[in-house]
């Protein structure tokens, strides 16, 4: 098996927002995870010295519209998936494979999209991303039993994109799934797409998702009082997106840290969109809400790696042992006043990316997106 062991670390930011920073100079990785942290291990086959900088988990963006491989239909983009991992994106969830060309709108249809990205993507990795795809879009002719064919099918995710005819069939919809252990999303606030409908704060009420997709607006949110209903009013994850109304997400935040529920929060990016493909979309979203709250950077990272994982059920998101090692070396970016990575985010800029591994394998040596670090790692 393949071994790494990263020395001289400044510190680790772990992804879990209740312990989010650990005081530690090395990593020991084999086999693709993570084996030893302060390392009493002293051979591997590859050493990496950290030369001071941050280790944290590597991303996990918590809402993307992948379609097959690297390629997206909205914005004729190729290889947008690995320039994420130059972002230090190295896991994403799909929110709906909505933008297929012609798309269908009918139950088989759907299913069957789902179907086929899902079985796609467990099969490939684009860029070396691990893309969590084949979220079912919901529709108002589907029935408990295509609820349980994709359930069948190894579906793990559904979505409300537009608002169901009736409420009361998109709410069975949501319990026949939650019925399988099925994560349901839901599209918050303004409608996205011509000829479809907004879904209000009582849809939600409602029909009680699991995750409030894109809280401030995916790009248009929810009116203040609707903001308010979701927040106080419900427990949902609540997320945030870097292609939405920041003043909403900065609102939001800083809400949720006073009530002490950071554990609802997470971050994504819903790219790509007609907002765009933002390779450091990631970055860009931590670095508003490190920038301009109180919430230390490190818990804000936790919003970007631990929640959204343990918010989907994935494995990755969080440095400790028996993890994956899907992770980051990042640092203060060339010309900042920051000394550190969290230095960074703090004063809200991006963090440099410096090294990105997925699963223990180095993919990229120095991003080709962000600054250069103020100090490099060096690979022996």
């Amino acid at each position: 098996m393949t071994s790494t062991r990263i020395d001289n670390l400044g510190r680790i930011v772990t992804g879990d927002f209740e312990s989010p920073v650990l005081h530690a100079e090395s990593v020991y990785l084999e086999g693709g995870r993570i084996v030893e942290i302060e390392s009493t291990t002293t051979t591997a086959e590859t050493v990496i010295d950290a030369n001071g900088l941050t280790l944290t988990p590597g991303f996990v963006d918590g809402h993307t519209h992948p379609l097959l491989g690297g390629f997206t239909p909205r914005q004729s983009a190729l290889g947008w998936c690995e320039n994420y991992l130059h972002g230090g994106v190295t896991s994403m969830v799909s929110a709906g494979e909505c933008h297929v060309p012609g798309r269908p709108t009918d139950a088989a249809g759907l299913k069957a999209l789902a179907v086929l990205a899902n079985g796609s993507y467990r099969r490939h990795r684009p860029g070396g991303v691990k893309v969590n795809a084949g979220t079912l879009l919901l529709s108002d002719d589907m029935t408990e039993a295509d609820i349980e064919d994709v359930h069948q099918a190894g579906i793990e995710r559904m979505k409300i994109l537009f608002a169901l005819k009736s409420v009361e069939h998109a709410s069975d919809l949501v319990q026949w799934g939650r019925d399988r252990e099925i994560i349901s999303m839901m599209h918050c606030g303004g409608s996205s797409l011509p000829g479809t409908k907004n879904i209000t704060a009582a849809m939600f009420e409602q029909i009680a998702p699991d995750i409030a997709a894109h809280v401030n607006g995916g790009p248009t949110p929810l009116p203040d009082d609707g903001i308010d209903r979701l927040v106080e009013e419900t427990d949902m994850v609540l997320e945030l997106i870097v292609g939405g109304n920041q003043a909403v997400a900065v609102d939001v935040l800083r809400r949720a840290h006073d009530r002490g529920e950071l554990s609802r929060m997470q971050i994504g990016t819903d790219t790509p969109t007609g907002t765009g493909v933002i390779p450091c979309g990631m970055l860009l979203e931590m670095s508003i809400l490190a920038g301009l709250t109180d919430v230390p950077a490190p818990e804000v990272v936790a919003l970007a790696t631990g929640n959204v994982a343990r918010h989907h059920g994935l494995e990755t998101g969080v440095v400790a042992e028996g993890r994956p090692a899907d992770l980051c070396l990042l640092g203060a970016p060339m010309g900042s006043q920051a000394s550190d990575a969290m230095g960074a985010l703090d004063h809200g800029e991006y963090a440099a990316v410096d090294k990105v591994l997925v699963d223990g394998e180095l993919l990229v040596e120095r991003s080709r997106n962000t600054p250069p670090a103020k100090q490099a790692a060096v690979v022996h």
